[in-house]
Formats: structure tokens, sequence, C-alpha cells
């Protein structure tokens, strides 16, 4: 029952779409391109019914097979939870008139692009929180907030780009370890120069030409010494402007090596600093137990000259007694 009202939800939401739909042609940089407001909707029907892919696992859904690719026309909306639009599977050369239930965009991939001016919001496989702020973005015109995000976090990445290469000469480990942690070569095994450059430093081409030397001219000697120690090899001699690397049984042995002496000299330090904390807790544990005993002390002191006093006093009175008879 729950889902049913989430796909209505989800069909709604497209029929919004449909309504301000995008024309066959347009702009994203002439003048014209100012009067963008409408979205782009792709609608990817699988090769099965609801029934045998509810049976599917999550993440195994997207092996399915596509049967046609579906597009909303203008006001698209008809009665009975019907979507008119037009279709192209892999065997059609043109689009071809159609309509489509609601029923057919439960497990159907939904990709959403949103234009705005010279601006546009693209989104893969949305989900109903994506297509609900897709909606908000032209409903409450919510994408001028989405702009200013999107302004501030470019400033800040430009900013962060700048201060990542202010000494662009990166160890070999950097290197490997930004490779490491990258799917694209784990699933490759090689590497361009330039996809090493976008790991390590960002986007480093928006800023300046003489920027994009230091970074440039740091990767070669880097990867120079690496070939040198046969850790990488150079695979394409005939493209030394971006050329592609693979790394070898040295490279992944050095890595290995280097990581390990690194995390067991991150252990000794923590080790330390546990030690040195431990050390500041005992000093001043020490200093409480001093203050203590001395606390202790002085309470027995002022216990005994509560005991004292009288003898004292008789004492005292005994003195005067004697020498009193003796005078």
């Amino acid at each position: 029952m729950f889902s049913l009202f989430i796909n209505k939800i989800r069909f709604h939401l497209i029929c919004y779409f449909s309504k301000h739909i995008c024309p066959s042609q347009f702009s994203l940089s002439s003048d014209e391109a100012k009067k963008n407001d409408f979205y782009e909707v792709h609608i990817y029907i699988p090769k099965a019914t609801n029934e045998d892919i509810s049976q599917i696992p999550e993440n195994n859904r997207g092996a399915l097979k596509i049967k046609f690719e579906f597009m909303p026309t203008k006001n698209g909306k008809r009665w009975g939870g019907i979507l008119a639009g037009v279709k192209k599977s892999r065997e059609d050369v043109e689009w071809q008139p159609t309509i489509l239930s609601a029923d057919f965009l439960k497990y159907s991939r939904i990709d959403v692009n949103f234009y705005f001016g010279y601006w546009n919001v693209r989104e893969q496989k949305c989900s109903l929180f994506t297509l609900t702020r897709l909606y908000l973005l032209r409903k409450v015109k919510l994408i001028y907030l989405e702009i200013l995000f999107n302004k501030l976090e470019n400033f800040i990445n430009k900013h962060r780009v700048y201060r990542k290469i202010r000494s662009p000469l990166r160890s070999k480990f950097e290197i490997y370890e930004a490779l490491m942690n990258s799917d694209d070569f784990l699933r490759k095994g090689t590497f361009k120069k330039s996809e090493l450059s976008k790991l390590i430093f960002g986007n480093h081409y928006v800023g300046k030409f003489e920027i994009y030397q230091k970074v440039s001219q740091s990767l070669d000697w880097i990867l120079d010494s690496c070939v040198e120690d046969k850790e990488i090899q150079k695979i394409s001699a005939n493209q030394e402007h971006d050329p592609l690397y693979k790394m070898k049984g040295n490279g992944i042995h050095y890595f290995t090596l280097t990581k390990e002496k690194l995390a067991n000299a991150e252990n000794n330090r923590i080790i330390q600093r546990r030690q040195v904390s431990l050390q500041r807790w005992m000093a001043f544990l020490t200093f409480l137990l001093v203050i203590g005993t001395f606390l202790t002390a002085v309470d027995k002191i002022d216990a005994a000259r509560e005991y004292l006093a009288p003898l004292l006093t008789y004492c005292n009175q005994v003195l005067n007694y004697i020498g009193a008879i003796f005078t």
C-alpha cells in the first residue's frame, strides 16, 4: 500500500515536469537561454514485470535490460494514471508516440535535467526525494538558493585547489595512494597523467596557465623517477602530452612497505601521546594525593590540640600551686 502511494506521488511529479517540458530545440549559451525554465525527462523501462523485479535484490537491478526509453510530451498527463509521450528502443531508428501507465514507474530509472537560464541541474536515477527537490527548484524558485550554494562551493573548491598546488611537488607515496583510492584505476589497472593530476590536485585547469605548468612539471619529475625505479611503466610512447602508465610489482611493493611504515609511525605517535597523557594524569593525581595528605596531617594536629589543651592547663595549674608552696 505504501509503495503504491509513493508511486502515485512519483507519477504526479513527472506530470508536473511534463507541463514544463523542454522544447525539441533549445540553446544553453545564446541570449535565448536566459528564458530557459523547463525540464527534460528520460525514463528507462526495464524488460521485466514488476513482480519479477520485486524478487531481485535491489543491488542487482541495475543489470536488467532496458526495454525502451520513454520521454513525456508537453502536458502528457492523461486520465487514469496514463502519461503520453514518445518511446525508442535499441531497434528503433526514430521516436514513436506512445502512452505509459504509472505502474511502469515503480522500478524504472528516471533521469531529469532542469534548465534555468544558463544554469542546469542534472540528476540520474532519481529517488522520490530527488524528484521532489527538482519540483521545488521551479515551483518555489529554490533554484536561486541552489545557484548560490553552487557558486559558494565553486569558490571554496577554487581556493582549496590553489592551496593544494602552492607546493605542487608530491611524493611517490601520495601518487600511489591517490591511485589506490581511485575506482577507475583499480578497475582498469592503467592511468593517464591528466587523470592522476585531477586525483591529486583537483581541477587545477581552472587556474592560471603557469599553475598548470607547475603541476605538469612536478608530475613529470615524480613519474620519471618511478619509471627509472621500475615501479611504473609507460605504455604509450606516442602520447607524450598525456602518456598512459601502468603500475608494476615494484610500485605495489613500495606502496605496501611505505604504508606499513607510516601506519607503524602513526601507531607509535599515538602510543607516545597516550603515555604523555597518562603521565600528566599521574602527576595530577599525585598532586591531589599530596594535598590530601597535607590536609589529613592538619586535621590530626587540630585533634591533638584538643587533647593537649586540658593537659597543658592542668600542668600549668600544678606548677602554679607548687610555686605558691615554695614561695
